[in-house]
């Protein structure tokens, strides 16, 4: 006589729990991603829009008032944001063919628009004669939606 087959074998239960638990993550996984692309993320604040940067300079420090910046910039409301710009020395004239620019002083640098500051400004700032010097500064915007102008003063 033969001897009897054995039994089946069974599963563990820590195999099926393995198993359970891996799927589980598996979906979760799954939904989240859906959920990432699918949800818009939180606005992060109202927009400030400068349109322009204008310069303005009572004394004409360095040639430079009525300059104008047509560059755009779009910000978040409270979000600070260095700007700079590459200034030279007032245009004096043609010697032998040649500019030449004298040399000048910008010794302040400020914004009279509203709810707007400038901070951390490289002032004063000498530019020798034929030279060109980097003008850097942060904005500091408003903590409000804005759209306009940017005007800056110089002294």
């Amino acid at each position: 006589m033969a001897p009897p087959p054995p039994p089946p074998r069974r599963r563990g239960l820590g195999n099926t729990i393995v198993v359970i638990v891996v799927v589980f993550v598996v979906i979760l996984l799954v939904f989240g991603v859906i959920a990432y692309l699918l949800v818009p993320a939180p606005s992060s604040g109202p927009a400030v829009t400068i349109t322009g940067v204008n310069f303005f300079s009572p004394d004409n420090v360095c040639g430079l008032n009525g300059a104008i910046d047509p560059t755009w910039y779009n910000q978040t409301a409270g979000q600070s944001f260095p700007l700079s710009y590459e200034v030279s020395g007032n245009v004096t004239g043609n010697v032998s063919g040649i500019n030449t620019t004298a040399p000048c002083v910008i010794d302040t640098l400020s914004t009279s628009t509203p709810g707007f500051n400038i901070t951390d400004a490289n002032v004063p700032l000498t530019i020798a004669a034929n030279t060109t010097e980097l003008l850097g500064f942060t904005v500091d915007p408003p903590n409000s939606a804005y759209s306009g102008v940017l005007t800056l003063v110089l002294t």
